[in-house]
């Protein structure tokens, strides 16, 4: 039985019962994601299920059922799924659709193919687009459809990006855009209005350009409000799709990689990386190359050389996805609970050469005289803007995305490059001036600072009291549009 580790934003998100099945949804705050546990007469599908598959077995073992069937809607870019392991521990066959080839056991569904659940039936409905083998799985009771879970394909007032299974030469990401069109007209919008679609993913994936809020839906309500399923032409639908799509993070592609050929168990590396290190064990692993990630929200009392600044609580497995490539070995710093946390959350997205974390903290590494960044100052907001017409020596670098800057303008003057691009253009930004980094938020910038540190820069001057737009309600700066 696989020790159920502590999370603390994995929760219960919906549940729906009747006489004849149990439907519970499971909602991951840091990775927007939806995964699911149908249930029937004492058989079970679990579909999409996270890396940490305790939930689901303790679900099971608590209602006396057993784990029939792992349905996978699409080999997932954005998590490292737990199907191969819960599958060796239930004996449970995964599931995909039409055209899936994995490195492992499946059972690659046909289109249209009923798989029995106790009383139930679950239909693969396959919905290429998002990916080639991409399927739907549609839940039926007594002949008609209750609910389709719909994976990436069909988001709340979103659909699935369709750039992130191209492959040169044979397939673009205007052929799976029109694949996508066709999937969604053909099956998804053939249901009945009031069939339930439980989504994939919620606000806030990087797995949509921009996923409504919510946890479900219905198909007559998702007809009325999502633009990608109006009256629009293939072409109309192609060029509103793509359109502001922005790159997605790096790590998508390693973790398709590796729920293709079947990542290492949970449960094997767990206890291996969650484990507090002593300074000494902790700087050694520096030495030989290891790099820190520091998850405190608050670097007032000092900020760690040579360290990553990714705060915990600011969406840290896409930043770390975005910047930080996935065989990066590391060592975190933070709160030791938090810092537990962060490990498991980086797990669930496949980054496994993880040494521990700092027992005691940052407390721990400046008491033993670990080094401080001396230069980097955290002000308020007003402070960070009074350049006193003293450019020659302060530039503003603004690391916000294309479409922020389109859609609010930067401060005249600043020099521009989206957080992710920050590491390949470091050319472009002067060592010899101080450097007054801002974002909307203020999370971004202390990522950039971090990474211009690292590579060098010693004058840079931050603020963890706001962004851009609180400079601008404040008349703190020039505005200019892009």
């Amino acid at each position: 039985m696989i020790a159920a580790p502590k999370i603390f934003e994995n929760h219960l998100a919906e549940k729906n019962e009747s006489p004849h099945f149990y439907i519970q949804q499971f909602y991951v705050e840091c990775l927007s994601t939806f995964s699911y546990y149908i249930e029937s007469k004492g058989e079970v599908a679990v579909i999409d299920p996270l890396r940490d598959i305790h939930q689901y077995i303790e679900l099971s073992k608590n209602r006396n059922a057993q784990i029939k069937w792992i349905l996978e809607t699409h080999f997932h870019a954005d998590f490292v799924s737990g199907h191969r392991e819960l599958a060796n521990l239930t004996g449970a066959t995964i599931v995909y659709g039409p055209t899936a080839v994995a490195n492992y056991p499946i059972k690659e569904a046909k289109d249209g193919e009923l798989l029995p659940l106790g009383s139930v039936q679950i239909r693969v409905d396959h919905t290429p687009g998002h990916t080639m083998e991409s399927s739907c799985f549609v839940l039926i009771h007594d002949g008609r459809d209750h609910s389709v879970y719909t994976g990436d394909t069909l988001f709340l007032g979103e659909v699935g990006r369709p750039d992130l299974a191209v492959k040169v030469g044979e397939l673009t990401v205007e052929m799976l855009a029109s694949y996508l069109y066709d999937s969604l007209r053909n099956k998804v919008m053939k249901l009945n209005d009031d069939v339930i679609v439980y989504p994939g993913h919620g606000a806030g994936s990087s797995c949509g350009k921009s996923i409504g809020t919510g946890k479900c839906c219905t198909i007559g309500m998702q007809k009325k409000n999502n633009y990608a399923l109006q009256e629009i032409t293939k072409e109309e639908f192609i060029n509103q799709v793509l359109k502001g799509m922005p790159k997605p993070p790096q790590y998508f592609f390693h973790d398709a990689k590796l729920n293709k050929s079947g990542a290492n168990d949970f449960s094997a590396i767990l206890s291996e990386v969650q484990k507090a290190l002593t300074f000494e064990e902790f700087m050694n692993y520096v030495k030989q190359g290891a790099l820190i990630l520091d998850t405190r929200p608050n670097i007032q009392e000092g900020v760690i050389k040579g360290a990553i600044n990714i705060t915990f609580m600011s969406g840290l497995v896409n930043f770390v996805g975005s910047i930080i490539k996935p065989e990066t070995k590391l060592v975190i710093i933070g709160k030791d609970g938090e810092a537990k946390d962060s490990i498991l959350r980086l797990l669930r997205i496949g980054y496994d050469n993880i040494f521990g974390y700092l027992d005691g903290g940052f407390e721990a590494y400046k008491s033993n005289g670990g080094e401080l960044a001396t230069q980097v100052q955290i002000v308020g907001l007003e402070e960070l803007c009074n350049i006193n017409d003293n450019w020659n020596d302060n530039v503003f670098v603004d690391v916000r995305g294309v479409g922020e800057l389109r859609e609010t303008g930067f401060i005249k003057g600043a020099i521009c490059i989206a957080l992710p691009e920050i590491e390949g253009n470091v050319d472009k930004i002067p060592k010899d001036k101080k450097l007054r980094i801002y974002c909307k938020s203020g999370w971004r910038a202390k990522i950039a600072m971090s990474i211009l540190v690292r590579n060098g820069f010693e004058r840079i001057m931050i603020t963890q009291d706001g962004g851009f737009e609180d400079m601008w309600e404040k008349k703190l700066i020039e505005r200019v549009d892009m």
